[in-house]
């Protein structure tokens, strides 16, 4: 947003050099100048996050630090150098396939355990920036429900898409996924083990380095949504780690078909 300016008059006194036949003294004249206030500035990351809403903050900061961004036509490789306002932005770089990495890593799952998206209604329950939404769509998916889980965070490409219909609230339970969900449905999860773990297992930088410690999560992970009616089909390495180069992981599950209760039965319930 561009900051407003005040004007203000200052008054300046100027000296004005006697002629040889005036007395010996000075005269003040007035002239009014603007003054004019100290332009806002903001973080370069923050700027290009602004300018530039179809793309992901991660995309943007991983620009940033490549020197793909160039500011009065000079690279910029500080996500924190302060920028104003009317300081000229361009970005010189790939235009990314999904709006954020999360969609590659589900698109190699998508390939891997062979799911068919096409004309199918999609639920993506914790759409973040949208990457899986993203991905979903341009495999086929015929609309897309988001739940925002509250970061605000949504890319404009997915929230102004006439095939996505974004939730903004709070979706932590899988009751709740589990209500919204056909008889017959796929779920694919994505574990990050430095969220998982205890912090006594987290290492220097928020890094997870333990293979049994990715292993105690996942184990976990899988074993709590089998309890909800899932089968587990398996699961992948994410072929992209995460921000802070974490292993992340992606598992396969198929809703196991519940028995129909008679009419003594529901009665009974």
């Amino acid at each position: 947003m561009m900051a407003s300016r005040l004007r203000f008059h200052q008054l300046r006194l100027v000296g004005v050099r006697p002629t040889c036949c005036s007395p010996s003294r000075e005269f003040a004249a007035v002239r009014p100048q603007k003054l004019q206030l100290p332009k806002k500035k903001r973080r370069l990351d923050e700027a290009c996050l602004e300018r530039f809403q179809q793309y992901s903050r991660t995309y943007i900061q991983s620009w940033i630090l490549q020197g793909k961004v160039l500011v009065a036509g000079r690279v910029v490789n500080k996500a924190g150098t302060q920028v104003s306002d009317k300081t000229v932005i361009e970005i010189k770089a790939e235009i990314p396939k999904y709006v954020c990495r999360a969609g590659h890593k589900l698109e190699a799952a998508i390939k891997e355990f062979g799911i068919d998206c096409d004309g199918k209604i999609a639920l993506d329950s914790g759409l973040s920036t949208g990457g899986f939404t993203d991905c979903l769509l341009q495999n086929g998916a015929s609309h897309v429900y988001g739940v925002d889980v509250g970061y605000g965070q949504v890319a404009e490409k997915i929230r102004v898409h006439e095939c996505v219909s974004v939730i903004e609230l709070i979706f932590k339970v899988m009751p709740a996924v589990v209500k919204v969900m056909k008889a017959e449905s796929t779920l694919i999860t994505l574990t990050k083990p430095q969220f998982e773990a205890r912090r006594s297992q987290v290492g220097g930088g928020g890094i997870v380095r333990e293979p049994l410690v990715h292993k105690e999560v996942l184990d976990r992970i899988i074993s709590g949504v089998e309890q909800f009616g899932f089968c587990n089909k398996g699961w992948i390495e994410s072929p992209i780690k995460g921000a802070e180069g974490n292993m992340e992981f992606l598992a396969c599950f198929r809703r196991i078909p519940m028995p129909e209760l008679t009419t003594e039965e529901a009665e009974s319930t």
